[in-house]
This record gives C-alpha cells, sequence and structure tokens, in this order.
C-alpha cells in the first residue's frame, strides 16, 4: 500500500510540533527528578533521626549496665543480688536488639557494629561475672573483675559506641550535601538540555530545508536542462519521495522513458549480434584444440554435474562417427562407461573443491573402441557465490607421451642398474685383488726383517715397491667406483692442517730426495690450523698431486701453498690449496682432458710410469665432494700448479700440532717396554692370539674372562696400573658395553683407554660402544696392523710399519671358503710351533664340541645359548682360517637378532657340518697334536 504523501509545510508544523515536545519532555523530567530529590531527602532526614535515637538508647543501656554492677557490689541483700542479675540480662537483651536495629540504618557500618556487639557481649560477661562473685561473698574477686574486666571493657565500648554516632551524623552529612548536589545538577542538566534542544532542532531544520527542499530542487532543474539537450540516460533524483518534490521527479522522468527504452533495444540487439559472433568463434577455437573443453559444476552435497563439453568428447571416447554429442549423451556416457576412472575423477575434483587448486590427473580407461587410451584431466577451479565449484578445464589425449615417458623411464632404471652392477663388479674384483695383495705385502715385510743376502734383500725391496704400486692402483680402482655409485662418505672431524701437510711431506721425502727435489711449503697466516672436515680425503689430494709432481719433475723444488678462498667466512671456511713443481708443463690441448677418467697429458706416460689415468679423477670427484672443485695452470717448461678447494668449518676443539719427528718401528717394543694391557674376553684363543700379538711389540699383559672380573680386577688395581683395556662386546656374566659403562662412572677411570672388539663391526655396533665410553673399535678376526694402528693412537705415537694382515672378508654376495691358509700362517709370525699347535688343537677340540652343541640347543629352542655359542664361534673361526664356519656363525648371530627362529635352526645345523669340512682341512695343512684337557697357558 502506497503511503500517503506529506507536504512540505505539513513536514515544518511537525518539525515545529517536535520542538514543543521535547521542551515539554525536559520540563516533565525536571519535575520528576525534583520530586525524587525531595522524597530522598525527607527520607534521609527520618533515618537520621532513628539512628541518633537508636544510638542514644544504646547508649542508655550500657549506663544503666554500668550502675546495675556498681549498685551490686554495695549490696548486702541476697534476693537484691539475683534481681540484679536477671535486669543485667534484660539490659543485654534490649541491648543487642537496639544494636540489631541500627543495621539496616547503617548499612556501610556492619564491621563495626559487629565490633561493638562482640564487645559488649564481653562487657555483660564480665558484669556478669561480678555479680556472682558478690553472690558468693567474694567482695575481693568482685572488685578485681570490675577493675580489670567490666570498667576498662565497658569504657572501650562507650568509646566505640560514641565514634559511631559521630560516624553516622558524618554519614548524613555526606547524604545530604550529595542530594543538594543531585539538585544543582539536575537544574544545570534540564537547563543545558532545553538549550540543546533547540540547537539541535533547529540545525536539524535547517538540515531539512536544505537536504530535502533546497538541493532536490536544484537536481531537478539541472536533469531538466540535460534532457533539454536529448541527454536521456540522465539519472533523475528523489524519485523514491512520497512528497511533492518526489511526485516532481518521477513526473520528469516519464517523459524519457520512451527515448530511453528506445535505446536500451538498440543496443541489446547490437550485443546479441556480437555475442553471436563470438560463440562462433569459440566453437571455432575450441574445435581446433587437441582435446575437449569442458564445464563441470560441484555443488554441496550433490553429484559432479557436466554443462558443457565440446564435440571432441566423443572422439576421444572413441564413439562412431555421427553420433550423438549431445551434453546430456555425453554425461551418461562418461559417468557410466568406467566407474573406475570416474572415482578417480571425483576424487580429484573434490580434493580441488576443498583445496581452490587446479585439477591436474592422468587416467587409464579402456574406450568404446575397444583402445585403452591415457586421458589427462586439466582444471581450474571458481568458486561461486551460492557456494558451490564451477570448473573448467580440458581433456587431452596423452597415450604417445605416457608410453614414451615409461620407456625413458624403463631405460633409466637399466642403465642405473647396470652402472650400479659395474660399480659393485669393480668394488668385487678390487676387494679380491687386495686380499692375496695385503699378505704378499706382509709376507714381504716380515721376510725383509729376517737376515738375508744383499742380493734376496734387493729382489723383496723390489717385490715390496711393486706391490705397493699394485696396492695403490686397487685403491684409485675401488675409491673410483665407490665415487661412481654415489656411495663414498666423508667424515667430519676436528684435525690440525699443518699435520696434513708434514704427513704427506714425510710420506713423499724419500723419493723427492732420490730424484734430488725439494719439498716445502707455505700456509698463509689467515688459514686456521685446527678445521674441522675429512683429513684423510685432503691428504689423499694433496699426496696424488705431490706424486704426480715429483714423477715428471726432474730437478727444481715442489712447493705446497694454502691460503683462503675470498668466498671464505668465519663460519664457512674455503681453503685453496695448490701444488707447484718445476716439471715440463703440460701442453694447453691436453688440460682439459687430465681430470677425465683414464686419461693422461701423454700416450707414452702409461708406459714410463704406469698407473690408471684415475688420480686427479679422483681427487676433482672429492673436492666436489667437499664442496669446492680442482683444477690445473701450467704453461710449456714454466712448470705446472695443480689446485684443488675444499669448504671446512672451524674445529670444535684446539687440535695440537704433532712433531714431524717419530721413533722408527725397531724402537716400539722398547718405547711400550713395561706398558700393562688388560684383554677380557670369554674365548681361552681369543685371549691367546691378542696375548701373542701384543707381546711382540713388547707389551705385559693379563687377562679377565668376563666383564665383571675385568671390572674387579681394574678396581682392585687403580686406574694407574694398566695403559689400556681390549674389551670383548659379548661376555657371560657382564658384557663389555656394561662394564665399560660402569668403569667410566669410578673415579679415576674415565681417561683410560677402552679398545672395544667384536664380530659385528656395524655402524649400530660402533655408535653403541661409542656411547658407552669406548675410545676405539677392532673387528674380528683381530689383524695385527689394526691391533697396531690403535694402539700407537693410545699408547703413544710411534712410526707405523706395515705388518701382516690377515686377508679381508670377502663381499657376502660369495661364498666364503671352508679354510683360508694366510689365517694360520699370520699365527705362524707370533707364535712358535709348539705354540700354534697347542692353540690349533685347542680350537679343533672346542670348535667341533661348539657346532655340534648348537644344532642341539637349536632342537631344543634354547635361543639364548645359541646367541651366546654363536658369539663365540664367530670370534675365533676366522682366527684360525676356518671362514665359512665364521661367516655361518655372523648369519646366525643376525637371524637371532631378527627373530628369524626357522632361518637359525637351519644355520645351526649348517655350522655343524661347515665345522667337520674346516676342521679337517685345517688339520690336513697343519697336523695337530692330540687335544689337552688342561687350558692355555
Amino acid at each position: 500500500m502506497k503511503r500517503p504523501l506529506l507536504s512540505l509545510t505539513t513536514k515544518i508544523v511537525l518539525l515545529v510540533a517536535c520542538m514543543g515536545i521535547a521542551s515539554a519532555l525536559i520540563t516533565a523530567y525536571a519535575t520528576w527528578h525534583m520530586q525524587h530529590i525531595e522524597t530522598q531527602y525527607h527520607e534521609l532526614l527520618g533515618q537520621q533521626a532513628m539512628t541518633s535515637s537508636k544510638v542514644s538508647t544504646v547508649r542508655q543501656h550500657l549506663s544503666d549496665a554500668s550502675a546495675l554492677v556498681h549498685a551490686a557490689l554495695t549490696s548486702n541483700d541476697e534476693d537484691l543480688l539475683l534481681l540484679a542479675k536477671e535486669r543485667l540480662t534484660e539490659i543485654q537483651t534490649q541491648f543487642e536488639a537496639d544494636l540489631a536495629d541500627i543495621y539496616p540504618l547503617l548499612p556501610q557500618h556492619e564491621l563495626v557494629l559487629d565490633g561493638i556487639f562482640t564487645q559488649a557481649r564481653h562487657v555483660f560477661t564480665a558484669g556478669h561475672h561480678v555479680i556472682t562473685c558478690a553472690l558468693r561473698w567474694q567482695s575481693d574477686s568482685a572488685l578485681l573483675l570490675l577493675s580489670q574486666s567490666f570498667t576498662p571493657a565497658l569504657d572501650r565500648l562507650q568509646t566505640e559506641v560514641d565514634t559511631l554516632r559521630l560516624d553516622a551524623q558524618k554519614v548524613f552529612a555526606l547524604a545530604s550535601k550529595e542530594l543538594t548536589r543531585n539538585t544543582q545538577d539536575t537544574i544545570s542538566k534540564t537547563t543545558w538540555a532545553g538549550w540543546l534542544s533547540v540547537l539541535l532542532i533547529s540545525a536539524w531544520a535547517a538540515w531539512i530545508a536544505l537536504r530535502y527542499i533546497s538541493r532536490p530542487i536544484g537536481r531537478l532543474t539541472r536533469s531538466m536542462q540535460r534532457m533539454s539537450l536529448h541527454n536521456y540516460d540522465t539519472l533523475i533524483a528523489d524519485q523514491h519521495r512520497n512528497d511533492e518534490i518526489g511526485s516532481m521527479a518521477r513526473t520528469l522522468k516519464s517523459f524519457g522513458t520512451s527515448l530511453q527504452e528506445a535505446e536500451r533495444l538498440e543496443k541489446e540487439l547490437t550485443q546479441h549480434q556480437k555475442n553471436h559472433l563470438l560463440i562462433e568463434q569459440l566453437q571455432q577455437l575450441t574445435s581446433a584444440l587437441p582435446g575437449a573443453v569442458f564445464q563441470m559444476q560441484l555443488r554441496p552435497g550433490a553429484a559432479l554435474k557436466l554443462h558443457f563439453a565440446s564435440p571432441q568428447w566423443a572422439q576421444l571416447m572413441g564413439m562412431p562417427v555421427h553420433s550423438d554429442t549431445s551434453i546430456s549423451c555425453a554425461a551418461s556416457v562418461i559417468r557410466h562407461h568406467d566407474e573406475h576412472a570416474t572415482a578417480i575423477a571425483e576424487k580429484h575434483f573434490a580434493q580441488s573443491a576443498e583445496t581452490l587448486e587446479p585439477v591436474d590427473f592422468d587416467v587409464s580407461i579402456q574406450m568404446l573402441d575397444g583402445v585403452t587410451r591415457w586421458i589427462k584431466t586439466r582444471a581450474n577451479p571458481h568458486k561461486n557465490a551460492d557456494g558451490s565449484i564451477t570448473f573448467n578445464g580440458v581433456w587431452l589425449d596423452v597415450t604417445k607421451e605416457m608410453l614414451q615417458s615409461r620407456a625413458l623411464e624403463k631405460a633409466k632404471r637399466e642403465a642405473e642398474q647396470s652402472a650400479n652392477e659395474k660399480s659393485v663388479l669393480q668394488a668385487s674384483i678390487s676387494h679380491e685383488i687386495r686380499t692375496p695383495l695385503n699378505a704378499i705385502l706382509g709376507l714381504t715385510q716380515l721376510l725383509l726383517k729376517a737376515d738375508l743376502p744383499q742380493t734376496q734383500r734387493d729382489q723383496l725391496h723390489n717385490v715390496l715397491r711393486a706391490g705397493q704400486h699394485l696396492r695403490g692402483i686397487v685403491n684409485e680402482v675401488l675409491d673410483f667406483s665407490k665415487i661412481d655409485a654415489g656411495q663414498l662418505q666423508l667424515e667430519s672431524t676436528d684435525f690440525s692442517l699443518e699435520n696434513v701437510v708434514l704427513d704427506v711431506l714425510s710420506m713423499c721425502h724419500e723419493e723427492a730426495s732420490k730424484k734430488g727435489l725439494s719439498l716445502n711449503y707455505k700456509m698463509a697466516r689467515e688459514v686456521p690450523d685446527s678445521l674441522r672436515g675429512d683429513p684423510h680425503r685432503i691428504a689423499q689430494i694433496l699426496l696424488n698431486y705431490v706424486n704426480n709432481a715429483i714423477k715428471f719433475t726432474t730437478s727444481g723444488h715442489i712447493h705446497i701453498s694454502l691460503r683462503l678462498d675470498p668466498s671464505s667466512t668465519l663460519h664457512r671456511i674455503v681453503l685453496h690449496a695448490s701444488v707447484k713443481d718445476t716439471g715440463p708443463g703440460i701442453p694447453a690441448d691436453r688440460m682439459p682432458l687430465l681430470f677425465e677418467a683414464f686419461q693422461q697429458a701423454d700416450n707414452s706416460i702409461t708406459r714410463r710410469f704406469g698407473g690408471t689415468g684415475l688420480g686427479l679423477t679422483i681427487s676433482r670427484a672429492l673436492a666436489q665432494l667437499m664442496g669446492g672443485t680442482a683444477g690445473v695452470h701450467s704453461s710449456i717448461g714454466q712448470g705446472s700448479t695443480f689446485w684443488f678447494t675444499a669448504v671446512l668449518e672451524p674445529a670444535r676443539m684446539l687440535v695440537q700440532r704433532e712433531s714431524l719427528l717419530m721413533p722408527h718401528h725397531h724402537s716400539i717394543a722398547s718405547a711400550w717396554q713395561g706398558l700393562r694391557i688388560l684383554v677380557a674376553d670369554d674365548n681361552p684363543l681369543n685371549r691367546a692370539v691378542a696375548e701373542g700379538m701384543l707381546h711382540a711389540l713388547g707389551l705385559q699383559t693379563e687377562c679377565a674372562e668376563d666383564g665383571a672380573q675385568a671390572l674387579q680386577r681394574l678396581q682392585s688395581v687403580g686406574p694407574d696400573y694398566y695403559s689400556c683395556v681390549l674389551m670383548d662386546i659379548q661376555m657371560p656374566q657382564m658384557d663389555g658395553i656394561s662394564a665399560t659403562r660402569a668403569l667410566r662412572k669410578l673415579p679415576g677411570f674415565g681417561v683410560l683407554p677402552v679398545i672395544a672388539m667384536t664380530a659385528h663391526t656395524g655402524v649400530q655396533d660402533k655408535e653403541r660402544a661409542q656411547a658407552a665410553g669406548m675410545n676405539a673399535h677392532l673387528s674380528k678376526p683381530l689383524l695385527e696392523s689394526a691391533l697396531h694402528q690403535v694402539l700407537q693412537q693410545w699408547l703413544g705415537a710411534c712410526t707405523h710399519q706395515p705388518l701382516p694382515h690377515t686377508p679381508a672378508a670377502p663381499d657376502a654376495e660369495h661364498q666364503q671358503p671352508d679354510f683360508d691358509a694366510t689365517a694360520i700362517d699370520a699365527l705362524a709370525q707370533l707364535f712358535d710351533d709348539s705354540k700354534r699347535q697347542q692353540l690349533v688343537s685347542q680350537f679343533t677340540h672346542d670348535s667341533l664340541q661348539r657346532a655340534k652343541l648348537l644344532a642341539q640347543l637349536a632342537d631344543q629352542h634354547d635361543w639364548q645359548a645359541v646367541r651366546g655359542e654363536a658369539h663365540k664361534l664367530t670370534g675365533t673361526a676366522a682366527t684360525f682360517g676356518l671362514m665359512r664356519l665364521g661367516d655361518l656363525s655372523c648369519q646366525l648371530s643376525a637371524a637371532l637378532k631378527a627373530a628369524d627362529f626357522e632361518l637359525a635352526t637351519e644355520l645351526a645345523r649348517s655350522i655343524a657340518h661347515a665345522a667337520e669340512t674346516g676342521v679337517a682341512q685345517l688339520e690336513a695343512y697343519c697336523p695337530v697334536i692330540t687335544p689337552q684337557d688342561e687350558a692355555l697357558p
């Protein structure tokens, strides 16, 4: 229903009426508020009078109580005294009743009234006691109570009552002032409200006149002027108004409606023609695309709905030519043809609706023509105002690309597998060569210790040099295979850079001296000596550079230079090291090939000097692993400078520089003479082998059969008695890990070197030993070279000479031989024939008994006992050459650790057969004496 029109005059009259209403409201408010204040004032006067009366009455009760108690003291009549006591109780009751009436009158003084109430009870209680003493004719006691209890309490109570009266007067005075102030505030507010209402209504009237009369008439005038210029699109304001201005605006609007409608129809016709042209262009564009364009919509709680699909969808689906390509047909075919593909698509579209990320997935579908195609779906989501998601995308046939991708991936896998097999083969061959090579080098050095004719010594020296050269080649091939397979790992430890350089110079000094070359080095002052990184790989690169320089330099000098690269920072040290020689130089066209594998500057180099051509390749690879690179600068006739960079860190602790001068090998025994070593091992054969190796180095030994015995012996002699402890990891009663932990808790044993001995040399085993407080790690079978190297580190420095090696264990992929004679040959270097035969005899007897026991324990499922017996076999079998027996024992321990008891039972039975076969071959190679029952000395 349309509201009635209000004229401008009516609005002005209503405005004046509003002013009168406002004045009336202000007057009514002032009158009501003043009456309210007057009522409060009368109530305050009544409350004040009541409070004064009650306080006076309370004060009178106290006076009456005082007079009654004093009168009781002078009375000798018992009846009068009893009457006085009853009267005192009545006074107390009246006092408490009158005092309770004051509470509602003075609510803000409740705490003071509570104190008066409590004090009054003390006063009346004291008065009762005075009258009671008078009744009992105890005048002295009554006087004493009167003077010490009643009178002081009464005085305090009267003082508190007087104070309450004064406080009440102050409260009423303040309340009276507050009422006066409220009256003044009401008058002031009423005055201000009257003036403010007049000002506001006047301003409102001016605003209404300006906004609703003057401005609207001006807008209508301007609209009429624009319409007179045939501008019919002008917006005419104020048409919504229901007064005279609104009527004028609507009337003015009606004059231009017809012309405006005609112009609108003309524009719509033009736009329709443009839209039709655009649709035709879009259809041609989508038909030219390689895929099918589509639009889908996903509403909350509803299924995915197809709104549009270009005709190419029928070709992708393998539909016959001239088939129905309508949207309804497309939706039906696409949804119901392949339910698996539909489920995958709905999953991806649902995820995209949640994250608003583009849809991009591939799915394989067997089409209607029987051909399987890979369809890629790509779509961009758009969230609509109603919460639905619209997807605009395309379907593409990527079958060819997917087949090519899979073919490339297969080729990549085959290439990686081929490279891995090549690396494994290289590593296997290198290991297989090193096994007999280490024995050749060790036995050759042992022979050089004997008193031989000079001719034979020269021949042995030639054999040793050739073997060392061959070992270097094998090491290079092994390093290259590790680098090629990406398996070379760098260590990170604190080291002294000068110590590394001095070690390299000491190793190359003899060869340089033979050719009359001077070796020197210079380290820039800004290079810190204590660094953190892999010192062995830095030394390997420097050693390779220096050896090459010695090889190709006939006269002059070789200079090592170390400085910091300009890119170094406080926490990222980039070391730049170079080796400069005075050799013949390298042609410019050959330098790019130097760091390539199996490449050398001259084809005759291999014939003249030998080598694999891998040294520089490995050097550059090591430098790159350390975050740097390597290169060379050279000119014909001016020598060459080989350099590399490595990214290092500052050392976490200061590393002391070591002296280059070290004692010779023949002084090892004298340097370690008198030092005691404690050998803790539960196997007597292991103890005997370790003692033999230690005695050969001039060391004294004592033995313990388990960790508890070793701990007890160490506690009994103190921390300074032994120089080192060789501790087996797995022992009965207390293992080596537990014993070391207990030892480190004892005072004074925090620095005693403890070296772990175990057949398990995995990374986790070493980490467990280190966490327990062990300083180093030796693997079984115990090698004299490894033992010597560890003792050299922890007992004191002495020149390391290569010693006979027990052959390295073959790869796990290859089956171990039943018997390896090189292990027995190594024992022959440590013990005389009688002792060796006794050890072999004891071993053969123990191993056969233990192998049979293993099979029995496995059949009884006593896996704890099986684990202990397997450990004992693992530590001793390889020492006496029974390689397959030791390997099977290791496998048995691993199977028990993995709780594979079926495999463990099978391995236990295989161990019994391997023990018989290995012992038979051992006895055939080394005839043994009859097994002795007595213990080994």
